[in-house]
């Protein structure tokens, strides 16, 4: 890889640990790396370790004293217009809510807001699990990420608080794994047209009540973003989930439906110019007969709730598919998981697989498998991050030119 300038912002979180091995990898790479603290940064780790690993005085005052050169005179300019990728590490409460309302109240916030329209911009964060669950917290997160910020974590686990959740800030070797993608220029899917179908469906009985299950559409939202990043034009369609479980796409779009038969009628109309599809939708097997217009009054007596079946989505949309169209499903097992897993994939005659379980469902990673059509090969890959797992299958698509 090419040696990049690199910009770590570093906040004042515990996990600034962290932050110098994330430094030290980067340096090991050949990559110029300098490093901005906050004042609260330093008071976990002093700035003389981080100069030590970046091979660089630390930045950190926004009025330095005796400025030997123009570097040294404007700190928030330089070396930020000139930075190749900011990564953010961790990335505090605070921290984000500065730079996601575009204030410049120290350094490390105005050097965000002088990074050139090309930076790559990575953070990662890390606080406590009420923090993060904050919707105030989550909605700065999210408006990073709209503003064309990549997201890494938080992790789930034990916090330095003594809490169990998710907070955690992402290990060091995911973060270097994360930013030598984020620097490849590297686009496999480039030209290529990716059809994900994501998300649970809800099939009502009346206006409020429905049959579902609890699929947050995560795993569909890890999906589409990593497809968005390497290259392709993404076509989401997905089930009920919140806001934060949609994905940010640069060349796509998303359409959001409710149950089965609306899932596939959108898919449908995608579908003549798609060069891959991901079946990853939890989608309900049955339907009521009828739907009521009116909620359905609760009384004493039993009655009968007839269901009839939802067509098989991934086998009726394989057969319709353009020819040469790579396709990938999703097999959620409680036992006997790799001979299930091979049913489905020739039932539905599918290019792969991808094994998961219950655990998987509403959390940010599970243990996942894949089985492939053409070598017959089963696969585990354990225990896995969501995002990580999104990396995996997608390098299972062809990259050859359409």
């Amino acid at each position: 890889m090419n040696s990049r300038t690199i910009l770590v912002g570093v906040s004042g979180g515990v996990a600034a640990y962290k932050a110098l091995d994330v430094v030290s990898g980067l340096r090991k790479r050949g990559h110029e790396v300098r490093v901005v603290m906050t004042e609260a940064a330093t008071r976990f780790v002093r700035p003389a370790a981080f100069a030590a690993v970046s091979g660089a005085p630390v930045l950190r005052d926004m009025w330095p004293d005796a400025p030997a050169t123009l570097e040294d005179q404007y700190p928030h300019l330089y070396p930020a217009t000139r930075a190749d990728l900011f990564l953010l590490a961790p990335a505090t409460a605070n921290t984000m809510a500065k730079i996601a309302h575009g204030q410049g109240s120290d350094l490390l916030s105005t050097c965000c807001l002088s990074l050139p329209a090309t930076c790559r911009k990575l953070f990662c964060p890390s606080m406590n699990v009420e923090m993060w669950n904050n919707p105030l917290v989550r909605a700065n997160a999210r408006k990073l990420e709209e503003a064309g910020w990549s997201r890494l974590g938080p992790e789930r686990g034990h916090l330095a608080c003594g809490m169990e959740g998710e907070g955690r800030m992402s290990e060091p070797s995911a973060i270097l794994s994360e930013v030598d993608r984020r620097l490849s220029d590297a686009q496999p899917l480039k030209h290529k047209h990716v059809l994900i179908l994501s998300g649970p469906t809800r099939e009502h009985l009346d206006p409020v009540r429905f049959i579902g299950n609890p699929s947050s559409g995560r795993m569909g939202m890890e999906l589409a973003a990593e497809a968005d990043r390497l290259g392709a034009r993404v076509t989401f369609v997905t089930g009920p989930v919140p806001d934060d479980h949609l994905p940010v796409l640069r060349d796509g779009r998303i359409h959001r439906v409710t149950g089965a038969l609306e899932m596939l009628e959108t898919a449908r109309e995608a579908l003549p110019s798609t060069d891959a599809i991901v079946y990853v939708a939890a989608v309900a097997d049955y339907r009521p007969e009828s739907t009521e217009s009116e909620k359905r009054p609760k009384t004493d007596a039993a009655f009968d709730l007839k269901l009839v079946p939802n067509p098989d989505l991934a086998a009726t949309l394989n057969a319709e598919k353009p020819e040469g169209a790579f396709t990938i499903g999703f097999a959620l097992q409680t036992s006997d998981g790799e001979t299930r897993a091979r049913e489905k994939l020739r039932a539905k005659h599918l290019d792969g697989i991808v094994l998961n379980y219950p655990d998987s469902m509403g959390a940010a990673g599970g243990r996942f498998s894949y089985l492939s059509a053409a070598t017959d090969a089963f696969t585990e890959w354990g225990a896995l991050p969501k995002r990580e797992a999104a990396r995996r299958i997608l390098e299972q698509l062809p990259t050859h030119p359409t």
